[in-house]
C-alpha cells in the first residue's frame, strides 16, 4: 500500500478594507498584542476605531507588521528605525512602480 500525502495551503486574503481585529492581526503575524500596541503607539500602524476593543486593521497592516518583525528580528532594528526603514522602502517601491509606468 502506498501512502499519499496531501499538502493543504491556508492563508488570509489581504484587503484594504478594515477587517482584522487585534487578535486576528496577532494571529496572522504570529506576534503578541503588546507588540501591535507598541507599533500603534509608535505611529507605525494605524487602526480604525478609538478603543483597543474596537480596533480593526486592513490587509496592508499585515504586511507592514511582518516587515517590522523581520527588520527587528533579522537586523536588531529598534521601532523608530523600523518606521524609518519601512517608510524608505515604501518610497522606493512607489518610485519603482512610477518608473515602470513610464
Amino acid at each position: 500500500m502506498v501512502k499519499q500525502t496531501i499538502d493543504i495551503l491556508s492563508g488570509y486574503i489581504l484587503e484594504d478594507e478594515p477587517r482584522l481585529t487585534l487578535r486576528q492581526l496577532c494571529d496572522a503575524c504570529a506576534v503578541r498584542a503588546e507588540y501591535i500596541i507598541e507599533l500603534v503607539d509608535e505611529g507605525f500602524i494605524e487602526p480604525s476605531g478609538v478603543e483597543r476593543a474596537h480596533w480593526c486593521f486592513n490587509g496592508v497592516t499585515v504586511r507592514r507588521v511582518q516587515k517590522a518583525k523581520r527588520l527587528q528580528h533579522d537586523l536588531g532594528v529598534n521601532l523608530a528605525g523600523v518606521a524609518l526603514a519601512i517608510e524608505l522602502i515604501d518610497e522606493i517601491e512607489f518610485l519603482r512602480a512610477r518608473l515602470d509606468r513610464m
